[in-house]
């Protein structure tokens, strides 16, 4: 339980001060917040941080507040991500699945190192469409909702907080709460 509670505490204090107290506008760390859960979906683990930097630079949004979100997908998690995301893909491309004996091909490649490597890519590109498909789809409809969502909460609290979208600088700050 003292785990959960120091990553409680841990997130909270992450969201507080590299999210709402960052100096860049409400839209920025919304689109960074957003391209984060976009890039948790996609099947490139490994380099999804390098992702959402890229994706934050090309679009002018906050590379910070994006890169914890995609440890979502995680070697504990990323076979149920990614098998919903193939079977979401499955069902817009209309295609079934691939059946228990497909995936038992697997074990049994052809001879010759030229005809395996064919074997296995051909078999991969069989599964990477839906995959993908499913992928850039699920992606889509966590990454909309998230923007919006996190747009919402940081114009909100700042408003509250500062009366002002951008927060003030240290000297403003001080007055604000009351100091000298």
């Amino acid at each position: 339980m003292g785990k959960i509670r120091e990553f409680g505490e841990w997130t909270k204090h992450f969201v507080v001060h590299n999210v709402l107290h960052a100096d860049d506008p409400p839209h920025r760390l919304a689109m960074g917040v957003a391209i984060g859960s976009f890039v948790t979906f996609l099947p490139i683990m490994g380099i999804q941080m390098v992702a959402v930097v890229v994706f934050a630079w090309v679009l002018r949004a906050n590379k910070i507040v994006g890169t914890p979100i995609v440890w979502i997908s995680n070697p504990a998690t990323f076979i149920p991500i990614y098998y919903s995301c193939y079977r979401v893909g499955l069902q817009i491309m209309a295609v079934e699945a691939k059946s228990w004996a497909w995936w038992q091909g697997f074990v049994k490649p052809p001879d010759g190192w030229w005809n395996m490597v064919r074997f296995y890519w051909d078999r991969i590109m069989e599964i990477a469409g839906p995959l993908w498909l499913g992928c850039l789809v699920v992606g889509l409809v966590f990454a909309i909702p998230s923007y919006f969502a996190s747009f919402w909460v940081i114009r909100a609290y700042r408003l509250k907080r500062w009366g002002q979208l951008v927060p003030p600088s240290e000297s403003e700050a001080t007055e604000l709460e009351g100091g000298e």
